[in-house]
């Protein structure tokens, strides 16, 4: 449950969840992420690219 406060808590504070990620883990994940920016992900429902 605190994770769940905490995810909610860092939204009102403008923090994302990429934002917790390490420097070293978003060099690795890097086109996925680039990827997710774009809009270019695969799933089940609709999504809307931040630009």
């Amino acid at each position: 449950m605190a994770r769940v406060i905490q995810h909610e808590y860092d939204h009102l504070d403008g923090i994302m969840f990429v934002d917790r990620i390490s420097p070293l883990r978003k060099r690795m994940i890097k086109s996925k992420l680039a990827n997710m920016e774009k809009g270019k992900v695969a799933c089940d429902y609709k999504i809307k690219p931040v630009r």
